[in-house]
């Protein structure tokens, strides 16, 4: 049986600043790969300058950006999931509702479209620990213990 504590130090465990920094690139991949596309749809790949490459090739690489962004939404739930930032429930809704906007909202439509499978993901996890509350993560907190028992 979980207690809020125990959940959020197990979730400390989990979400190594490493792990947290894997999931960045693996969004800034997917955000990447999704402005590329869009790009090219629109004729206008040629339209990213040089310096804006050359800008967008250290953020991959250090998974920092300044300013207010995606990539500080994420930082912002991974420390709410740890148990680590007092929450701003206003302040939260808006930095998921971003990482939600950013990987899940088709053009054309209102709501985003998320997949079952990001809620297996550690960002997915995490917003849902950051949007309902660490009892949320207990499920799955259970099949973690499980797996490195085996």
């Amino acid at each position: 049986m979980w207690t809020k504590a125990a959940a959020y130090e197990k979730l400390q465990e989990i979400y190594t600043d490493q792990v947290m920094q894997e999931e960045k690139r693996r969004v800034f991949q997917q955000v990447y790969s999704h402005l590329l596309a869009h790009l090219d749809d629109l004729q206008a790949r040629n339209g990213l300058k040089e310096d804006v490459e050359k800008q967008l090739k250290l953020f991959k690489e250090y998974t920092f950006m300044p300013g207010d962004n995606l990539f500080q939404s994420m930082r912002y739930i991974f420390l709410i999931a740890r148990g680590e930032r007092v929450e701003d429930r206003q302040l939260t809704q808006e930095h998921v509702q971003r990482v939600y906007r950013a990987l899940f909202k088709p053009a054309g439509l209102k709501t985003p479209q998320i997949p079952d499978s990001f809620w297996q993901t550690p960002l997915g996890v995490a917003c849902l620990v950051a949007e309902k509350g660490v009892e949320e993560a207990y499920p799955i907190l259970d099949e973690v213990v499980e797996a490195e028992k085996a």
